[in-house]
């Protein structure tokens, strides 16, 4: 490995390999795909119930596959974008989505699609997947403008056909992550278990 400042804030400057890709550091996941990394953090820091998935601190809930190579650097991009820190991350192989959100959803724990969960402002939470969760999650970020005019041009259902191609081809395109993501000890906050 060669030592290198990052500018993400997500990596120690230590975790770069010789070709330059970040390696964060890493835990190996658990046989049921369930990952024991984040056992020093909280699941709800904030939340005004034990019930709730969000709070008004952090309105923001997403989920994402943790073992996707793409997924992991795109929700990295997000997580800089997002200077309000509105949102937090957790994985889909990860406790709170594993016993909090598949046992209640279970359609949400088959869907090859990240997974938000939004704070309505009574407290109660929608859960959105596919480009409608691209589109809330990118919304007011000004790195991805871009993107987020691309998605109000085009109807829902033809950005989910996009969403369900793209979400097909991300393994073979990017790879496959076996192991589990550690944040820095400033991000902690931002992730869930």
């Amino acid at each position: 490995m060669v030592e290198r400042s990052d500018t993400t804030g997500f990596l120690p400057s230590r975790y770069f390999t010789p070709d330059g890709v970040t390696a964060p550091p890493t835990h190996l996941c658990k046989p049921n795909g369930l990952c024991d990394c984040y056992s020093g953090m909280s699941t709800q820091t904030e939340s005004p119930t034990q019930e709730s998935l969000t709070s008004e601190r952090y309105p923001m809930l997403l989920f994402f596959d943790g073992e996707c190579a793409f997924c992991n650097r795109w929700v990295n991009k997000v997580k800089l974008a997002d200077h309000a820190h509105r949102i937090r991350y957790g994985t889909k192989q990860g406790h709170t989505f594993q016993q909090r959100v598949a046992p209640s959803h279970p359609k949400f724990a088959k869907v090859e699609s990240v997974v938000l969960v939004k704070r309505r402002p009574d407290g109660s939470e929608d859960f959105l997947i596919r480009s409608a969760s691209i589109r809330e999650v990118i919304k007011g970020l000004p790195e991805f403008r871009f993107f987020e005019v691309v998605l109000q041009i085009f109807p829902t259902f033809l950005s989910d056909i996009g969403y369900r191609i793209f979400s097909k081809l991300r393994t073979p395109l990017f790879g496959k992550w076996h192991h589990c993501r550690v944040p820095i000890e400033d991000d902690k906050q931002l992730f869930v278990d």
